[in-house]
């Protein structure tokens, strides 16, 4: 079904005090833009801090790879395991307390509903996250502080008094804030709603979700951190032959991509179906995961300090291999059991390893700046071919390390791992998500609405949006 739109945004209205007559309706909605930046960044940064002060709890480091290798084996084992079952218990418990077992995500809100994210489903499933990852699961935590960003971004909507459609750009524009917050990438955090979660966006609307991500990052930067996200060698510039080896990186990601996305939808609808008690389900995930990490460390988390360490130092083949195998299994393991987060951060570190492994074994792996080179095309190219977005992909990876002349080689990269893997898997991991994919079940048909005015159609295969309340993951 094609949802065809035929108006234009309607003005945003603020009953108790209006706006000025005849005022372009996206002059205000910059101003509100701006200030969903700045929340945005606030909410980012709340979740961050706290989950680095969970992981003091029981370690002297902030990045989990670090906590991981200082304890013994037997708590780099326990630690996990505990993380997944107080996060399943933090999930049932609140569903039980809330007596509704799901809210929409931010791209639901944004799609098919009404651009409101209500708070109680939101903050367990925030507060479930939180545990997870805070003890090592192997899972993306900017999922979830994107969707933080988001509800902020909710809630300033119906401050506002804003009507549906300009809830649901001012939802868009949480996300791109959460995004930049979380990556240091305004112009990826644009992409990325504007490919992903609207489809496509008019100049007019597209101006909102640019102020609201460079806000966020201009509040980061002042307030908590400065510089990029990871720190790189500067890459030299890049001539032809850097281009067709590249394309066989992008190449390797589009075939490797759809496998990928066929593993994490496997898992999940059969591991979910053996082990309904969410607590005892989370809790073997974290266990397997704390098992798989005694092998290697670099198992816990989501691969913030393994991208770290790609970029910065030398690696063994073998190592690289068993890092991809071991955490290739955790990240399917951790989405299988339903905890409540995000893949986007660990497709990048699969795909790095991917572009390393390539390098080694068919390109020129010994110079150091041609290490960096193919494992960030490699991350971006699977990243494009999981979520068929492949300028935001080749965009990201630049902007996490400041380093331009990487999105001369990405960008042809990207767009070949993202048409092959849309040739051989239809739908990208976010279609899927939002149950819009080939197996997702119907829901109520009440819930389908237009998406945004302005924007592309987005197309719909199923009837509705997935009911399943166990399906938790986002971005």
């Amino acid at each position: 079904m094609t949802f065809k739109i035929a108006k234009k945004f309607p003005r945003l209205e603020h009953p108790e005090t209006p706006l000025s007559p005849g005022l372009d309706p996206m002059v205000p909605m910059l101003l509100v833009a701006a200030a969903v930046g700045f929340v945005g960044s606030l909410a980012v940064e709340l979740f961050r801090t706290t989950m680095y002060a969970i992981v003091r709890f029981y370690s002297s480091h902030d990045h989990l790879v670090a906590a991981a290798r200082s304890l013994p084996l037997w708590a780099r084992v326990a630690v996990p395991a505990i993380a997944g079952t107080a996060s399943g218990l933090a999930m049932w418990a609140g569903r039980r307390w809330i007596k509704r077992p799901r809210g929409p995500e931010y791209m639901e809100a944004v799609h098919v509903a009404d651009g409101v994210l209500p708070l109680g489903p939101n903050l367990v499933r925030t507060g479930s996250s939180l545990i997870g990852v805070s003890g090592g699961i192997t899972i993306g935590r900017e999922g979830t502080m994107i969707q933080f960003a988001s509800l902020a971004s909710s809630l300033l909507g119906r401050i506002f008094r804003a009507d549906e459609s300009h809830r649901r750009l001012i939802v868009a524009c949480g996300a791109a804030a959460g995004f930049a917050g979380a990556y240091h990438a305004p112009i990826a955090g644009t992409l990325f709603v504007a490919e992903i979660i609207l489809g496509g966006l008019a100049l007019r609307e597209i101006s909102a979700v640019l102020v609201s991500a460079v806000i966020a990052e201009l509040t980061t930067e002042a307030l908590f951190s400065t510089g990029p996200l990871y720190i790189a060698h500067v890459l030299p510039r890049v001539g032809f032959n850097d281009l067709f080896d590249a394309s066989l990186v992008g190449l390797a990601a589009g075939l490797f991509g759809p496998v990928f996305l066929w593993l994490l939808q496997t898992s999940n609808r059969r591991y979910q179906s053996l082990f309904t008690f969410l607590p005892l389900r989370m809790g073997l995930a974290g266990l397997a995961i704390g098992l798989l990490s005694v092998a290697r460390p670099e198992v816990w988390g989501n691969g913030f300090s393994v991208m770290q360490s790609f970029l910065s130092t030398h690696w063994a083949l073998s190592a690289i291999v068993a890092v991809f195998l071991l955490r290739l299994a955790a990240v399917t393991i951790a989405s299988a059991a339903g905890i409540p987060g995000g893949v986007l951060t660990p497709t990048l570190v699969t795909g790095a390893s991917l572009g390393l492994i390539i390098g080694y074994t068919m390109l020129t792996p010994w110079a150091d700046h041609s290490q960096t080179l193919w494992m960030l095309v490699g991350a971006g190219s699977l990243l494009a071919a999981t979520t068929h977005a492949p300028a935001m992909s080749a965009i990201m990876v630049f902007e996490t390390t400041h380093n331009y002349h990487v999105v001369l080689a990405a960008l042809p990269a990207c767009v070949i791992a993202s048409v092959v893997g849309s040739l051989l898997r239809h739908h990208s991991v976010y279609t899927e998500a939002l149950g819009l994919g080939e197996h997702g079940s119907a829901a109520s048909a009440a819930v389908r609405r237009t998406i945004l005015p302005g924007s592309t159609p987005f197309h719909l295969r199923s009837s509705a949006v997935e009911a399943n309340d166990d399906d938790t993951r986002v971005a």
